[in-house]
């Protein structure tokens, strides 16, 4: 259904999605540049406090942190907005019909071109701290499409389900925000304990950010059978919440307009 409904309607995904990034950038002073000031303040709090104050993380903290902040921030940002997308586009649910799923695709591939600006502010961050490009940086865009179906998969399902019950989506930050906790942004998950290790690795986004620090800062490939078990998982997850939305598509436009 996801491939199928962006088949036919990749135009109007495309179209939209560059005139919702062009909207963000008008709209506001920051505009996307938030995309770079966001991780850099959050970098310059935590190092101040793991990497000053706690005297963690060595000479390589700044990219290692660096990388997990964009990372994070494109997963965290991309889903609270594609979950709340079927909600926020009332106006053109009651009067054109096509599926629902549009919208939250639409959010993921506006997010994707702010993530651009991150992308360009990491790379700037790793080359000056000494990690230059190598053979294990082509497959990257691998990892982008892998952080994309682990959107897909928390977006789809959450979209269909906040029109019905709003509250779900103050819930979903409150989860977001322990998840991060539990992602090792800021510290090496493998210094810890292999029973922590067990535990937090249910977290998904331990094992992106993970892959992404071994391809661009120490030159390995990722582990191909963990990245293809996120991305079997996060495929079920995404079709799931797909057909779900599908399902509901009728009544999308009846509960909004309560």
């Amino acid at each position: 259904m996801v491939v199928m409904g962006f088949r036919h309607y990749k135009n109007l995904v495309l179209h939209k999605a560059w005139a919702d990034f062009r909207a963000e950038a008008e709209r506001t002073y920051l505009g996307v540049a938030w995309w770079v000031l966001d991780p850099l303040i959050n970098l310059g709090v935590y190092y101040l406090v793991f990497g000053v104050i706690f005297s963690q993380g060595g000479p390589d903290f700044v990219p290692f942190l660096l990388v997990g902040l964009v990372t994070w921030r494109f997963f965290e940002a991309t889903v609270v907005r594609a979950s709340n997308s079927i909600l926020q586009n009332v106006s053109m649910i009651r009067q054109v019909a096509f599926p629902k799923v549009i919208f939250p695709l639409i959010s993921v591939a506006t997010c994707l071109l702010e993530y651009a600006f991150s992308l360009a502010l990491l790379f700037v961050v790793l080359i000056f701290y000494g990690h230059h490009p190598s053979l294990s940086w082509v497959v990257f865009p691998v990892l982008v499409t892998v952080q994309v179906g682990l959107v897909l998969a928390f977006a789809l399902p959450l979209a269909a389900a906040v029109p019905f019950v709003p509250d779900m989506y103050k819930l979903v930050t409150q989860v977001l925000r322990i998840m991060f906790y539990m992602s090792g942004v800021f510290f090496d998950i493998h210094r810890l304990s292999p029973k922590l290790q067990f535990v937090l690795g249910f977290n998904p986004m331990v094992h992106v950010i993970g892959a992404v620090r071994a391809v661009l800062m120490r030159g390995e490939w990722p582990s191909w059978p963990v990245m293809a078990a996120v991305c079997g998982v996060s495929a079920l997850a995404a079709l799931l919440g797909a057909l779900v939305i599908r399902r509901l598509d009728p009544l999308f436009a009846k509960r909004i307009a309560r």
